[in-house]
């Protein structure tokens, strides 16, 4: 894995980028959003004048104070309940409910940084029209991107904690919740998927102790719950957790994990867990096996795997016409196309 770069500004967009972007002219951010994500991002210095309204709030929020402190106090501000009532996870993510949504605050120290964040659906099918869909969405944002991790789609707007303003947050809060309320229907209406919470009532009130919510609701059954946790567990390196799940039959646990101890250089474990992620049924598990065993030479094995998953995954086949070809078997790859083409062919 990558280790942050030493100086300061290297490490703020270190930071920023952790998380790959991968996020249309039919529905685009609404320019109240887009406004209210740019200023809570953008770092001013701080004047003398304040509001009665927020005047409580910038005495607590001095730069005295630890980050997560000053977090803390902003998020108690806005639910209307005390520092010491919010349920803060041991990772430091303190958990929002808006509506349909479920929002994650996670402030860390260095670089001084906030991320707004949530998952806005899951169960999406990763295909190449998500991509470039999620990608022209991140361009119209002014601060912040939407991406796709497995088959959940995310939305970051990150809060500069440096120079840290208060009302930045309550912005970035504010941009995220209306984000989540008009792009998530939108998008589930384009790609399917689902809501955190369905239909329910509008209103904001905290989520207690985040990750160990999302745990209990995983550990029932809840398989929308499990595949956040398991995005929230890789992205933190929790090998060990997710190993437990992975192997308890979670599929997405097993599919992040292997991504994971790839990256590390720990192949055949990294097989063991895609081979579970793919019978599990999670998407592009059989498409990243492949790969990884072209990557060990076993290119046969991994044009076998591959006609199975082709019928529902884009990249399967790409992947499978490139080895085809470059294994001077190019009738065959003529024919796979064929045969698809004729299979889409509506009847006539």
């Amino acid at each position: 894995m990558m280790t942050p770069p030493d100086s300061f500004r290297r490490r703020l967009a270190w930071a920023l980028s952790a998380q790959p972007s991968t996020t249309t002219a039919s529905a685009p951010l609404p320019t109240r959003t887009r406004l209210a994500a740019a200023l809570a991002a953008r770092p001013v210095a701080r004047t003398g004048a304040s509001n009665g309204r927020n005047h409580a709030l910038d005495r607590h929020t001095e730069h005295g104070d630890k980050l997560a402190e000053r977090v803390k106090w902003v998020l108690a501000h806005l639910l209307g309940t005390e520092p010491d009532q919010l349920r803060v996870d041991s990772d430091g993510d303190i958990g929002i409910r808006a509506g349909s949504a479920i929002i994650f605050v996670r402030a860390q120290e260095d670089p001084p940084l906030v991320d707004v964040f949530s998952p806005l659906l899951t169960g999406v099918q990763p295909t190449e029209t998500l991509y470039r869909r999620l990608s022209d969405l991140t361009n119209g944002m002014i601060i912040g991107r939407i991406y796709c991790t497995g088959d959940t789609i995310w939305a970051s707007i990150p809060v500069f904690g440096q120079d840290f303003q208060p009302t930045h947050l309550l912005l970035a809060i504010q941009a995220m919740i209306e984000l989540a309320d008009d792009l998530d229907d939108h998008l589930r209406q384009e790609f399917g998927g689902s809501r955190f919470f369905g239909a329910e009532a509008s209103g904001i009130s905290p989520v207690p102790d985040p990750t160990g919510y999302l745990r209990d609701l995983a550990d029932s059954g809840e398989s929308r719950a499990g595949r956040i946790l398991a995005d929230l567990l890789a992205d933190r390196g929790r090998t060990e957790e997710l190993r437990i799940r992975a192997e308890n039959g979670n599929g997405h646990a097993a599919a992040r994990l292997a991504a994971l101890l790839r990256e590390q250089g720990h192949t055949d474990d990294a097989e063991h867990f895609w081979r579970l992620a793919a019978d599990q049924g999670e998407p592009a598990a059989r498409t990243e096996l492949a790969s990884l065993l072209v990557g060990k030479g076993r290119v046969e094995e991994a044009i076998d795997l591959l006609r199975e998953e082709m019928e529902d995954d884009w990249r399967a086949v790409g992947l499978l016409l490139a080895l085809l070809t470059e294994a001077g078997r190019v009738d065959e790859a003529v024919q796979l196309l064929q045969d698809r083409t004729d299979r889409r062919r509506p009847d006539r």
